[in-house]
């Protein structure tokens, strides 16, 4: 962690600037940070500051485990170096492969997004290994990646290999719901892939709009979006079950949802802005295959929209 980054990190309880105990230096690997009302106290591993509340530290350690197990056994992630460099652009697993072409094309659209808005300071919430945080780093922006997990499959610790090569970014262990960031601090919120994990959206979109300067902006993407309630409600059912195959707990379960356009447009509004999207193109055979499967199953599919709103 870099000392510049004190100046938009917060106490995740008292949402207070913090400070580190020790006298600073550039860059702190271990260490420990206090608030400023002194209360609360909070350690650095491997650089990476976890702004947890204190009661929470448990619950989120199980939580993180729990999908991180989930997910690697359902063919994500890897330790490997090159699988690491090379998404979201090939999986050298070949074990997602269509699933890391559509971030592709999705990350190209947002990035073309980012380009156009010209942010200074980004935070990438629920950000995994990183690897949107990276390439937004490789653009000159200021980049903080957050995540639950410090799993070094699929969590903050894999990003020790692109820090490692060469592209900086921060890295906070943080819930999406207290999001560990002073007010109006940053240009951008990204929730890539993560949002519909969150157990509440409507504090996770408070807590954006909270951290977000004016005319900032909140993007969510790569979340499972209907048009049909009914069809959202089937879809949701299913992929929970499928988490609960995997082994998650009911936590993890419980916290895993599908969104109705509507829904989103009014919660959204209601705390940042009127939500707008950016048309990509995801794929023929992607598409084909998603339409080809809802007819069968006779419902609507999820569809993986770029959504967008500016905070006014």
């Amino acid at each position: 962690m870099r000392l510049a980054a004190l100046t938009v990190l917060a106490c995740p309880v008292c949402k207070q600037e913090l400070h580190p105990v020790l006298p600073p230096s550039p860059e702190i690997a271990v260490g420990t940070l206090v608030c400023a009302t002194g209360a609360h106290r909070f350690l650095i591993r491997s650089g990476i500051p976890e702004l947890v509340r204190p009661e929470r530290i448990a619950s989120v350690e199980a939580f993180a485990t729990s999908l991180s197990l989930a997910w690697t056994r359902d063919g994500w992630g890897s330790t490997d170096e090159e699988y690491l460099m090379k998404i979201p652009a090939r999986d050298v697993t070949h074990r997602r492969s269509a699933e890391w072409k559509v971030k592709e094309r999705s990350e190209h659209a947002l990035l073309f997004l980012v380009d156009s808005l010209k942010p200074r300071r980004v935070v990438d919430l629920g950000s995994g290994v990183g690897w949107l945080a990276r390439d937004m780093a490789t653009r000159g922006l200021e980049v903080f990646a957050l995540d639950a997990s410090m799993n070094e499959q699929v969590g903050l610790l894999a990003a020790n290999v692109y820090i490692r090569r060469g592209t900086y970014f921060e890295r906070v262990r943080g819930e999406m719901d207290e999001p560990p960031f002073l007010d109006h601090s940053v240009d951008l919120v990204v929730c890539n892939a993560s949002l519909h994990y969150a157990p509440s959206i409507d504090i996770v979109l408070r807590e954006i709009a909270r951290m977000l300067r004016t005319n900032g902006t909140c993007v969510i993407m790569n979340s499972p979006v209907h048009r049909d309630e009914r069809s959202a409600r089937r879809a949701e059912e299913s992929f929970r079950n499928h988490l609960s195959a995997l082994g998650a707990t009911d936590r993890v379960v419980q916290s895993y949802h599908h969104f109705t356009r509507s829904a989103l447009d009014e919660m959204v509004g209601k705390f940042v802005g009127p939500l707008a999207e950016i048309a990509y193109e995801p794929g023929v055979g992607f598409r084909l295959t998603r339409r080809l499967k809802g007819i069968l199953l006779g419902m609507e599919l999820a569809s993986f929209p770029i959504l967008y709103a500016r905070r006014s």
